[in-house]
């Protein structure tokens, strides 16, 4: 097990934010885990378990422990002419644990591609893209549980996955570290495309492959989304706000202007980029901080800007969101 102290997070966080952990651990194994519970003065400080950084924004130094997670390892448990049943270490990276999917032809991950992160991370998060969530895939969640030292299992429907969020983000915050994922993915392929974008864009194709769709949906993503390393980023800063059907027809009354989206429950979801952009903010960034010209709702560090100017920056959109539309905009990235 390695461990450094004083231990800088700038390459570990896709915003670039020059910040330090007072202690990093790498955990590549559960004994890993084992170890870091028996170092009482190491469990008495607060922890965070991270990925590749692309969905936390830290304001200032980490005076806790930085668990990095470097689990890896991909197994087919269960294979017949419907399902795959696919085992993931939760530090795989989840783009590739995608194409490793979509090239073993188990389907149903495509319109995932792209997200950074980990499979552990995506999971946490319940990541969802073009019409697809990443709950409809999972069998089970794997997990170290800090308080009896033991592996548990839970089912997906015991997850409470809901629109970027799930049981790991509340009850079981910061008492466990999820260590690997079932998936039960399809054999048989029934694209997933009634997502407007992705739809104009495979508009010209007569049969679909999920390779195809995989293609599409990444090059959507690179066209919307700065290279991290050029402009840092976390994606999509704020979730898209859901509506009932009686607050968006107020809404559109007052707000012609907004489009929104029927959803199957009749709710309608409203793009929070679209906001964002309507208030003018791709106009008026700060010195340090703005956002991304291709997509409003990406908080973009144009240089220099530390966590508190970007969180300042939020703040601020959420402020003139709320007073000009009545809508308050809950963010997507975990704020540390």
């Amino acid at each position: 097990m390695i461990f450094y102290t004083d231990y800088s997070l700038e390459g570990s966080n896709t915003f670039n934010i020059k910040v330090k952990a007072s202690v990093f651990y790498e955990v590549a194994y559960r004994s890993d885990l084992d170890t870091l519970l028996r170092k009482r003065k190491f469990m008495e400080m607060p922890r965070l378990v991270l990925g590749n950084g692309s969905n936390v924004l830290f304001t200032k130094n980490f005076r806790g422990v930085v668990l990095k997670n470097e689990m890896k390892g991909i197994q087919v448990l269960k294979e017949d002419e419907d399902y795959a049943v696919v085992k993931a270490a939760s530090g795989e990276d989840f783009d590739e644990f995608i194409a490793y999917c979509t090239k073993k032809r188990f389907f149903g991950t495509e319109n995932l591609s792209g997200i950074p992160g980990t499979v552990g991370g995506a999971v946490v998060q319940n990541v969802g893209a073009y019409g697809q969530e990443l709950k409809n895939l999972i069998q089970s969640v794997e997990y170290y549980d800090f308080d009896d030292g033991d592996l548990h299992t839970v089912k997906c429907e015991e997850c409470n996955f809901g629109y970027r969020d799930s049981i790991f983000k509340n009850e079981l915050k910061d008492k466990t570290f999820v260590t690997s994922v079932t998936f039960r993915l399809p054999k048989r392929y029934e694209p997933i495309v009634g997502y407007g974008t992705l739809q104009d864009r495979l508009a010209d194709y007569n049969v679909l492959t999920p390779m195809i769709v995989r293609k599409a949906v990444l090059q959507i993503r690179y066209e919307k989304i700065p290279d991290y390393r050029k402009l840092g980023n976390a994606g999509s800063f704020f979730k898209n706000p859901d509506l009932t059907a009686a607050a968006a027809e107020k809404l559109g009354k007052e707000h012609p202007e907004v489009k929104m989206f029927e959803q199957p429950d009749g709710s309608f979801k409203i793009p929070a980029g679209q906001l964002i952009d309507l208030c003018g903010f791709k106009r008026t960034p700060d010195p340090t901080v703005g956002v991304a010209y291709t997509n409003a709702l990406i908080l973009v560090n144009i240089g220099g800007a530390k966590g508190k100017d970007v969180l300042a920056f939020a703040k601020k959109i959420k402020k003139t969101v709320k007073e000009r539309f009545g809508i308050k905009l809950e963010p997507e990235v975990v704020i540390i």
